[in-house]
């Protein structure tokens, strides 16, 4: 029996890494990138109707849309302080 994604299906990444194999993931849309070249330990490439967008939660909130394309929403936005957003509005300074 061929397991299937139905359109709809919604939950967050972790319960979708616990339930599915990462090969039928990559097959339908979800690409598990590699951890050596991101900051972020878990990083997955999610394919949505905007092209690839990258989760870095797993608590992040995904719906599967059919043939491939998932709808990605972040499940909580980081608060920054004070201090981090006056460095990020900063510009690079060479070294």
């Amino acid at each position: 029996m061929a397991i299937e994604l139905k359109i709809g299906t919604r939950g967050t990444r972790e319960e979708f890494e616990d339930t599915y194999t990462r090969s039928f993931l990559e097959d339908n849309g979800l690409l598990k990138l590699d951890p050596r070249k991101f900051a972020a330990n878990c990083v997955w490439g999610v394919h949505t109707k905007y092209g690839y967008m990258c989760s870095f939660s797993f608590d992040d909130i995904l719906t599967y849309m059919g043939d491939g394309t998932w709808d990605l929403r972040v499940a909580k936005e980081t608060e920054l302080t004070d201090e981090e957003k006056k460095v990020l509005s900063e510009p690079d300074k060479e070294f």
